[in-house]
């Protein structure tokens, strides 16, 4: 798992390319072996989750508090009703800076990072296209396996980095207010299946605010 997801980081950065003059690949081989000292599989993963685009990156901090197996509908429904301001909250500060992301989706998605970017949820058209595009790059990036509704990680690794998106003192927090939005959001059918789950999300906020008295 680690090497496939380190050729890819290789790829994705230009350090490993397919040389179609000699038919063969090649590499910058002082800044692979670089990499290879300072690299681990949290770091490239966590590096690889920069350089999404940011819907994505935020339908990850959501998926990551569901467990290692998800359902896209709960993402959504999530995604549909957290404001813009608690998302931004709640991300890591390298996360939402327009510097290395923002280059790589261009200016179109760089405007989602600055201060506009409170548009991004407020204003979704409330229709489960609006997600798409996260949705096939969960799968193009090889993060997540999707089969219909049914979503799961990859690798734990995978889930971990995502989890790591989120800002530290905002974890249990934000982990609470999923947990809000599923309890008021989901059918009773719904609500029944996943009980374990919401109300393990809910634990968390109390458990926060336990700790804070």
């Amino acid at each position: 798992f680690f090497i496939l997801m380190f050729l890819r980081s290789l790829y994705d950065e230009k350090l490993l390319k397919y040389n179609f003059g000699v038919m063969k690949w090649t590499w910058d081989e002082d800044a692979v072996n670089s990499k290879i000292v300072t690299e681990n599989v949290a770091s490239v993963l966590v590096n690889k989750m920069n350089r999404l685009q940011e819907e994505t990156q935020r339908m990850l901090m959501v998926a990551s508090c569901l467990g290692a197996t998800f359902r896209l509908s709960a993402v959504m429904m999530v995604m549909k009703n957290i404001s813009q301001v608690e998302m931004r909250d709640s991300m890591r500060a390298s996360m939402i800076s327009v510097s290395g992301t923002a280059a790589t989706m261009g200016s179109s998605s760089a405007s989602l990072l600055s201060s506009d970017l409170s548009n991004a949820c407020t204003d979704q058209d409330g229709s489960d296209s609006s997600y798409a595009s996260s949705i096939e790059e969960f799968e193009e990036e090889g993060l997540c396996e999707v089969d219909n509704e049914e979503c799961r990680f990859m690798h734990d690794q995978i889930q971990s980095a995502a989890f790591e998106l989120i800002n530290p003192e905002q974890r249990d927090s934000f982990r609470g207010r999923i947990g809000s939005i599923l309890l008021r959001s989901l059918s009773p059918e719904e609500l029944e299946a996943s009980l374990f789950e919401v109300v393990g999300l809910l634990n968390c906020a109390a458990s926060n605010a336990t700790d804070e008295e």
